[in-house]
């Protein structure tokens, strides 16, 4: 209880130290605590997913387009798991565009497709009712969504109408899961309802402990053949694939954007190098200014150890001081945490809520923090001689070059997030300026399209009355004097498609991605014609011509479309004497997605039509609201819904650079946190260093020192350590983003621009922070000083 008086009497008595050095750790923690929260939801992805280590999913790779699969629907060359490595085993089959029907309102709705083993596998809290899928008719709801139809009312028991015409009874409510989840939903119907879906399921397995997941693997790397090969002979092989890799695999995930979220192992990184560099900056800060506190004290404590005070009560008091101040600042870091709630969740895009992780964290902070800022004071205070420590009180050269390293190390950490904030503002820029080489302006995706996802609901008679209503939207959109062009389709131009493999005039096998488009879709995106003409082709018409871009011209070795032709690798297999498919035209290349991802081979198959529920329609300029207006009105005239859904090409490609812009945004906020932090730590240990050369400066006053010498005198040390920082940290922050940006397509370039403004930046901060103290040393009486030190 004594040590813990005088550790608190020591702290009040060195009140600017102490609050200085309680503001800058402060600062540090709370960065570090708010990085640390949105890293941990990150890394705990489906931590809802029993035993998650042992459930796996099937990858198939069917010749270069690889995703998660099942191998149940692949009957002609069977293959299976060994049934005595298997726990457990569910399928599902996510319908993203789906809807259900309450009275006559018709919601749309993220379907999942599954039974109750699923929920063997995945824990979701239940909210109301049980899950229960066994009937076909069962169904359950998220609660989110349930209140979205029903409002306050019980939704358990009543029934709703699927896409497909059948009734479904709601048996139950789930609610979220604590932690961040990859498949998200709004409704899980019975894998009894059909035993047709539009899309192929996807297989998860729970396997036993000690199961031979090599010998699964090895299996599934021998080719089979997908059809009867008289016909195809695509051939697959299939994977285990960990069901938390998925998360972290934009590419598996990419066809179903609103059900399956998707992180970067790359962020993740970028953020706990941030995380760590602040840290350190605090750290660092604190231990300095601790340090100068601690040089105040230096007769204090070589005197006790004369008296013979031992090296494990010095450690206590320095522990019980730097527990105080730790405790205090970590207080003062959630109350900043706090008040900047609203402005961190629309940071991230998320809302934090407080977890076990917030207490486990604070704890760890607690306990490792003082110990690990009381080792080196320790060390320092404890072997020095107590003569030395009783004669010094800061002056000596060893203490001031461990306060200039300290400093130096701050500003190394400093110019780093400088450096990686002005260069990732840069290539925000870059990719936001750079045109994607298709029109973005005027254009719209929207969802006109509501049919059944259920293929066994549809009838020859129901088959009829749905292209007559695709026909009824055709003759409508052509009819609106502002729509330019449509096209139907079932991706959207900046979403990636599948690949397959296509041999040249030399046998030579090129994979290509396949996107399927009309004449008009060309025209739509005003994407250029370079070589040849895209035919126009009659809606009768059934033929198919070929079109690449510049970039599968150049993989399939052509430099010109005359004599140049391609064919399908599997077509070729099945008919040995098929020929090549000519080549008509070459179009301009343009990205499909994310500029840093590059520019893909592409083979367009141009034919009259082909169907979709996504329809891409530019729009004239400046009748947005009366296009919206007529399409809202279409949907509701077709298919009775009022749930209209469009989105704005432009929005969208901004959109795919909302990480890229979140990263820009933290390394500029953090940046300016580590200059803050470092000007406090300046601002101590110069009150410090100033305040111990009055004596000097009073002296080379009276013979005849002026303002410029003073300024002169006193700036030296730290404009030292400065560019030595500044040197030190040019060459590895320029490795650090060569590394960084090795891979991408698109990048801009590092200019001697962003090392002079972080260097402009830190010095007139930091000469600003030094003139206030020098200002004050420079204006002091001499005879004063000289009577009184």
């Amino acid at each position: 209880m004594k040590t813990l008086k005088y550790a608190l009497r020591f702290l009040m008595r060195s009140k600017s130290y102490t609050i200085i050095n309680l503001l800058g750790l402060a600062f540090s923690l709370a960065c570090c605590i708010i990085l640390m929260r949105y890293i941990y939801r990150e890394l705990t992805v489906d931590t809802h997913c029993i035993d998650r280590e042992r459930v796996y999913t099937i990858c198939v790779d069917m010749e270069g387009s690889r995703g998660p699969s099942g191998l149940k629907q692949y009957t002609y060359d069977t293959v299976s798991i060994d049934k005595r490595y298997i726990e457990s085993m569910t399928t599902y089959i996510p319908l993203e565009k789906d809807y259900v029907v309450y009275g006559v309102n018709r919601f749309p709705a993220r379907c999942i497709v599954t039974d109750s083993v699923f929920f063997q596998l995945f824990r979701y809290p239940v909210v109301q009712g049980k899950v229960f899928l066994k009937a076909p008719q069962s169904a359950l709801l998220t609660e989110k969504y349930a209140r979205k139809i029903f409002g306050r009312e019980n939704p358990v028991g009543k029934v709703l109408r699927y896409s497909n015409g059948k009734d479904i009874t709601i048996e139950g409510i789930l609610g979220e899961p604590e932690c961040k989840t990859t498949i998200n939903f709004d409704i899980v119907l019975s894998s009894s309802l059909s035993e047709h879906w539009e899309r192929m399921n996807t297989e998860l397995y729970r396997f036993l402990p000690g199961a031979d997941l090599d010998a699964i693997n090895k299996l599934g790397s021998i080719p089979r053949y997908l059809n009867d090969p008289q016909y195809d002979t695509r051939k697959f092989t299939f994977s285990l694939l960990p069901f938390n890799e998925i998360y972290w695999n934009r590419t598996l995930t990419d066809s179903e954007p609103t059900m399956f979220l998707s992180g970067s192992h790359s962020h993740v990184t970028i953020l706990m190098g941030v995380c760590l560099l602040l840290l350190l900056t605090g750290i660092l800060n604190f231990i300095n200014l601790y340090l100068v506190a601690m040089l105040r004290r230096g007769k204090e404590y070589g005197l006790k150890k004369v008296l013979g005070v031992c090296g494990r009560t010095l450690f206590v008091h320095i522990w019980l001081e730097n527990t105080l101040l730790v405790l205090s600042a970590l207080l003062l870091a959630w109350f900043i945490i706090e008040i900047t709630s609203m402005p961190t969740e629309y940071l991230f895009g998320i809302s934090f809520s407080y977890t076990a992780f917030d207490g486990w964290l604070s704890l760890g902070i607690m306990l490792l923090l003082p110990l690990v800022t009381s080792i080196y004071p320790y060390i320092k205070y404890n072997y020095t001689s107590p003569i030395l420590s009783i004669r010094s009180i800061g002056l000596g050269s060893h203490s001031v070059r461990s306060r200039m390293f300290f400093l130096g190390m701050q500003y190394i950490m400093t110019f780093l997030l400088i450096v990686f904030s002005l260069y990732f503002n840069r290539q925000l820029g870059v990719l936001l300026t750079t045109e994607p080489g298709f029109r973005t302006n005027n254009i719209m995706n929207v969802n006109l399209v509501y049919e059944s996802k259920d293929f066994s609901s549809y009838t020859y008679e129901s088959i009829q009355e749905r292209q007559q209503r695709v026909r009824q939207l055709d003759s409508e959109l052509k009819s609106c004097p502002f729509i330019e062009l449509y096209e139907p389709s079932r991706e959207k131009i900046i979403t990636p498609t599948f690949s397959t493999n296509y041999l040249n005039d030399k046998g030579e096998k090129v994979s290509l991605n396949i996107r399927y488009a009309t004449p008009t879709f060309f025209k739509l995106y005003n994407i250029k014609v370079v070589e040849g003409e895209i035919p126009q082709i009659d809606k009768e018409d059934r033929r198919t011509v070929i079109v690449v871009n510049r970039a599968a011209m150049k993989a399939l070795g052509y430099t010109s479309i005359d004599g140049a032709g391609v064919i399908e690798e599997n077509r070729k297999r099945a008919d040995a004497n098929a020929s090549l498919q000519p080549i008509v035209a070459v179009v301009e290349d343009y990205f499909e997605g994310h500029l840093a991802s590059g520019v893909h081979p592409t083979i367009y198959p141009v034919g009259a039509r082909f169907s979709g529920d996504l329809y891409q329609i530019a729009y004239t300029p400046g009748k947005k609201k009366e296009v919206l207006d007529f399409l809202r009105n279409l949907e509701y005239k077709i298919y009775g819904s009022e749930d209209f859904e469009y989105t704005i090409l432009e929005d969208e490609v901004k959109a795919m650079y909302n990480q890229d812009r979140q990263t820009a945004t933290i390394y500029s906020i953090f940046a300016s946190i580590a200059i803050i932090v470092s000007s406090l730590g300046l601002l101590g240990i110069s009150l410090f260093d100033i305040r111990q050369r009055y004596r000097e400066i009073a002296i080379r006053k009276v013979n005849g020192a002026g303002i410029k010498d003073l300024y002169q005198l006193l700036f030296r040390k730290y404009m030292i350590v400065l560019i030595i920082a500044f040197a030190i940290a040019v060459p590895l922050s320029y490795y650090l983003i060569m590394m960084y940006t090795r891979d991408f397509a698109v990048k801009a370039p590092i200019g001697i621009s962003i090392f002079i403004i972080s260097l402009l930046l830190v010095m007139v901060i930091s000469l600003g922070t030094l003139i206030i103290q020098i200002r004050k040393a420079a204006n002091i009486d001499p005879a004063r000083i000289i009577k009184t030190e």
